[in-house]
């Protein structure tokens, strides 16, 4: 009996805990012109239009939230609803409880978290998983930090007048990693994976970003994509070589159309003390490219929409491997842990 007793006190229990875990999903229509907080216990917070916090507003988002963007009916893609801030965001995940920003069917892309003249000391992003849109800083400097960013066209875009603090973060899978587009965007980016997109670094026009202390790798066409004018120093990053002609191969700059900037990336982690010129930090020439494909080393890259992924390959770029071959069948009595456990080990491995 009072086994008994304590069974049914904890089936009760989890019984109320289901219940209160179950207020969401909760759909977001209208602009959030007051602060306001999104819990985890009424989420999903689904955005079916774009929605816009406005001035003087913040948003907070509790750790464990999942934001989902509903696609437009018409089934545009990369249509689909934007979270533009013009008063401020807080979201603050935990590794093992991030905050979920993730298209309304999988496989599909939204539109972007759009930072457009935004309060920016009261925009943080940190420990998000952002699947799926981009993140645009318009005249805004959000802080964006230890978080997984993929699946989009673009990962981040910074525009006119933005200096955010990008740090600490996995960019991967995208279409093109970061893009800087105009002569005041000077972001900080220091500490990120920026690895299997298409492009890591597009560069279109910046002002002073720091871009150092990154390891950007195993990008698909390109590292880096200078199409400025300008010339950029970005030291101190690791490009997983040791060899600065083998980096050079994987930046395309002024060494094949003089028309544009050099990306001067000396020193660089791993670099053999021969390698720098003494008392110097010049850049070394380029390597010709064989002749077989000289004609095609020597024109711009095409960037366009057909090359860019969706994002059908963001496991394959995090590595987290295929367990179907491996899975057991399980019961009734286990398969919501088996969906806890799943989320915790993908949260785990994306934040690794």
């Amino acid at each position: 009996m009072k086994f008994l007793n304590v069974f049914l006190v904890c089936l009760c229990f989890f019984s109320m805990s289901f219940q209160a875990r179950a207020a969401g999903p909760t759909y977001v229509k209208d602009a959030i012109s007051t602060s306001t907080s999104w819990t985890k216990e009424n989420s999903p917070y689904i955005l079916q239009n774009d929605i816009v916090v406005s001035k003087g507003a913040i948003l907070t988002i509790a750790p464990g939230v999942e934001v989902r963007f509903v696609a437009p009916d018409n089934g545009a893609v990369g249509a689909g609803p934007n979270l533009v801030i013009q008063g401020g965001i807080k979201a603050v995940g935990t590794p093992i409880d991030p905050i979920q920003f993730n298209p309304g069917v999988a496989g599909s892309l939204w539109g972007a978290i759009y930072f457009y003249n935004a309060d920016s000391p009261n925009c943080l992003l940190q420990a998000c998983l952002i699947k799926g849109g981009r993140i645009v800083c318009n005249s805004s400097s959000p802080v964006i930090s230890q978080s997984a960013i993929f699946g989009a066209k673009s990962g981040i875009e910074v525009a006119l007048n933005s200096q955010p603090q990008i740090t600490g973060n996995r960019i991967t899978a995208n279409g093109i990693g970061i893009i800087l587009l105009a002569d005041t965007a000077s972001p900080i980016i220091t500490g990120n994976d920026i690895y299997n997109n298409n492009y890591g670094f597009y560069l279109k026009d910046f002002g002073t970003p720091n871009i150092s202390g990154n390891r950007i790798y195993s990008n698909l066409k390109y590292n880096i994509v200078n199409y400025s004018a300008k010339s950029l120093s970005s030291p101190n990053n690791d490009f997983r070589m040791v060899d600065a002609q083998q980096i050079l191969r994987t930046i395309y700059d002024g060494a094949y159309s003089p028309q544009l900037g050099r990306v001067s990336f000396m020193p660089f982690v791993g670099m053999q003390t021969a390698q720098q010129p003494m008392g110097t930090m010049q850049q070394p020439m380029a390597v010709a490219p064989s002749s077989s494909a000289s004609l095609q080393a020597q024109e711009k890259p095409k960037i366009e929409e057909e090359e860019l992924w969706s994002y059908g390959r963001p496991f394959d770029a995090m590595k987290i491997s295929n367990v179907e071959a491996q899975k057991k069948k399980p019961s009734s009595a286990v398969k919501i842990l088996a969906v806890g456990a799943t989320a915790v080990v993908t949260v785990v491995l994306l934040f690794l």
